[in-house]
């Protein structure tokens, strides 16, 4: 999401006296230290940005406390008050993984994803069965990335093991309930979307048909099935989540970690100092209202993307339901049950 008018004249303000006061890494730090009002600007920015309980835009696990530059100011600092440098991570994935590491090739290219302008999947690959994040047909970027963010450490491994047989679990129950147009699927749903770890769910998607049994169990094909169906994640990044030619960061958001960000929300373009011309392209939300099989009026607890919507209003007339109605809605927002 573009940050206001006043956030963006306070950061270029700030970094005119980087500018003024020799343009060092050592001025650049100076400067952040003091900018109290600005880094409460882009933190609120941030945080929301980020799902659930506020998630490290790295690993996915612990919450954001740090305002990370993904070009450190050792090597960039007049990119200090630079909105699309900006990241939430949590202390350990700033101050113990990455640090100031910001490798490149020959040529001075960043060997690191940059979640703000391409798609991690492009270079990473989580294998589901161990956890364990591999590069992407050897990307050198791939590599990097893991390295770097120390994607594979142990507690994040385990992590994504124990969130692998929860997503399962919540998936099969989810399908449950959807069968029965209950509204307390949609609920589960955003809780799945909502907790940590959230790239074992979107890694799920993408398993190809003639192996999704072996990873997933027979079991929980029908239900992965109806996800992918209700849900349609794995569009987002490619084509509703694009501004100026980049992955959007909101939508790739847990960002290192793999992740998009929850199907249920706004999708909008996050500004770029790299293309302030660029358009910004705003998903719009929708919200259903229908009347179950026993007259009861309800309404989504969650909201959708059109074509989610749509799968959404589908399921629930097969299911009996009537009055069936498909109502824009504008983020944060959801519409009322109609009786």
């Amino acid at each position: 999401m573009p940050v206001s008018d006043r956030t963006q004249v306070l950061l270029t303000r700030w970094t005119g006296r980087v500018r003024d006061a020799g343009g060092t890494s050592k001025a650049a730090r100076e400067q952040w230290i003091k900018a109290q009002t600005p880094r409460k600007h882009v933190r609120t920015a941030l945080e929301s940005m980020t799902r659930g309980a506020v998630r490290c835009m790295y690993c996915d696990d612990s919450r954001g406390t740090d305002i990370d530059h993904f070009q450190p100011l050792e090597n960039a600092p007049l990119r200090a008050f630079e909105w699309s440098n900006h990241l939430l991570a949590c202390s350990y994935c700033n101050s113990n993984a990455k640090r100031s590491q910001y490798p490149v090739n020959g040529d001075g290219v960043c060997l690191l994803v940059d979640p703000s302008a391409e798609d991690p999947a492009d270079h990473l690959r989580l294998l589901l069965k161990s956890g364990l994040y591999d590069p992407v047909d050897k990307s050198v970027k791939g590599e990097e990335t893991i390295r770097v963010f120390g994607l594979n450490r142990p507690d994040l491994v385990k992590g994504r093991l124990d969130a692998f047989f929860r997503a399962c679990s919540n998936m099969r129950d989810w399908h449950g309930l959807h069968q029965d147009a209950d509204p307390l699927a949609d609920r589960l749903a955003q809780a799945l979307l909502d907790s940590p770890f959230i790239d074992v769910v979107h890694a799920m998607t993408r398993l190809k048909p003639g192996v999704e049994a072996t990873v997933v169990g027979q079991a929980t094909v029908p239900a992965l099935d109806a996800w992918r169906a209700v849900h349609s994640l794995s569009l987002r990044v490619s084509q509703q989540c694009v501004r100026g030619g980049a992955a959007d960061a909101n939508c790739i958001e847990g960002v290192i970690g793999n992740t998009l960000a929850g199907d249920d929300r706004s999708c909008q373009g996050r500004a770029s100092g790299k293309n302030n011309n660029a358009p910004v392209i705003t998903m719009q939300n929708y919200g259903l209202t229908w009347t179950d099989p026993t007259g009861t009026p309800r309404a989504s607890a969650v909201a959708y993307d059109d074509p989610s919507a749509q799968h959404r209003k589908a399921a629930l007339e097969s299911l009996g339901c009537t009055s069936v109605e498909i109502v824009a809605v504008r983020p944060g927002e959801l519409p009322e049950p109609r009786g």
